[in-house]
């Protein structure tokens, strides 16, 4: 008797319409499952803090570009949670992309005790 290993599960549910699907096949279904996988939401999450670190032109991941875009045009179990996600990830990459400088601290504690004493 031999074994013969399952076809791995396609979840394209966009049936080639979406861009995504047609170029990185296997990104597009990993994001797919976002809003249900915990892993999937974590390696966005990851792919977006790594963006600007790391090279990705080699590899075959949809882009922060394309997210929210991707995020809009499926259907999802628990969409709220795929918007939020999506979201933060978009908002990860971009405020390192703005450069934006971390926020300014707050005045310090002793200023604000001698506020309060004051």
């Amino acid at each position: 008797m031999t074994t013969v290993a399952p076809a791995p599960i396609r979840l394209m549910t966009c049936r080639g319409a979406c861009p995504a699907a047609a170029r990185f096949p296997e990104h597009h279904d990993r994001l797919l499952s976002v809003d249900t996988d915990a892993d999937a939401m974590l390696a966005l999450v990851e792919l977006a803090v790594t963006w600007h670190e790391l090279d990705y032109s080699d590899s075959l991941v949809v882009g922060p570009a394309e997210w929210l875009r991707f995020a809009e045009n499926h259907d999802w179990t628990y969409p709220e949670r795929a918007e939020r996600v999506f979201g933060l990830a978009v908002d990860i990459v971009g405020r390192r992309f703005a450069g934006l400088p971390p926020e300014a601290a707050g005045p310090a504690l002793a200023s604000v005790i001698d506020l309060v004493r004051g």
